[in-house]
């Protein structure tokens, strides 16, 4: 009788730990799995090659992005929490910038940083404060990424690139 139970927790605890009520927004962050390239246009500084690779893992309950923006690597989990969809970004700004999805349309989900839940300080830390990510399509080879960073001096500098799927 032990092995019978035994067997049948096994069976189903896969189950229990997969994402199965996710959010919409996680669904269609799910559409760029792959890796993607592009030139980052910015509005600060010259424009910079930039590539993404973004991997579900935790038996679906999670999506990783590795990016790189000449030679800078980060790190983005994406994850839903209650039905919200909530990203923590390790920036290589040296903070951890923690984004709630605010709005999401039919093909488009847009980030914004709480900054208090960040331990982050608009007139003292620069910091990615929106992010989106537009014209997802499933199957698509092509999406728009763009971000913010709010400086402490109340400037805003917008980076944007077309990204080309790779594979």
């Amino acid at each position: 009788m032990k092995s019978i139970k035994y067997l049948v927790f096994l069976i189903f605890i896969p189950s229990l730990c997969s994402a199965e009520d996710s959010s919409t927004e996680f669904a269609q962050i799910q559409k760029v799995i792959g890796k993607w390239e592009g030139t980052l246009v910015r509005s600060a500084q010259e424009d910079i090659p930039i590539t993404l690779e973004y991997r579900l893992i935790s038996n679906g309950s999670a999506i990783v992005e590795r990016s790189n923006e000449d030679g800078v690597e980060m790190i983005t989990t994406f994850v839903d929490d209650g039905g919200q969809l909530l990203a923590t970004h390790y920036c290589g700004l040296g903070n951890q910038p923690r984004l709630n999805a605010i709005e999401a349309t039919g093909n488009s989900v847009f980030f914004k940083t709480d900054a208090e839940r960040s331990g982050l300080e608009k007139s003292k830390d620069q910091f990615v404060d929106t992010w989106s990510f537009e014209n997802l399509e499933a199957g698509g080879n092509e999406f728009t990424y763009t971000y913010t960073v709010s400086n402490p001096d109340n400037t805003v500098e917008t980076n944007s690139a077309r990204m080309r799927r790779i594979n």
